[in-house]
């Protein structure tokens, strides 16, 4: 793992989700990630395989389609 991992893994362990949202950034970032990352593990639990985000772009990443699931 490389120390930028290491580093933000410490500053999101110590975030308390039970609490509202930071008003100052980049502490309100790290909120969001963390309350993000509660989101995924859940809904990939619920449906039992990890989920996946796929891209297709068509010359220009301006017109692009995302699918996800």
């Amino acid at each position: 793992m490389y120390k930028y991992d290491k580093e933000l893994e410490g500053i999101l362990d110590k975030i308390n989700l039970d609490e509202p949202a930071p008003e100052e950034e980049p502490a309100r970032q790290y909120y969001f990630i963390k309350k993000a990352r509660k989101h995924v593990k859940a809904l990939s639990e619920k449906l039992g395989r990890p989920l996946f985000a796929h891209t297709s772009t068509f010359g220009c990443q301006m017109n692009f389609v995302c699918e996800t699931a």
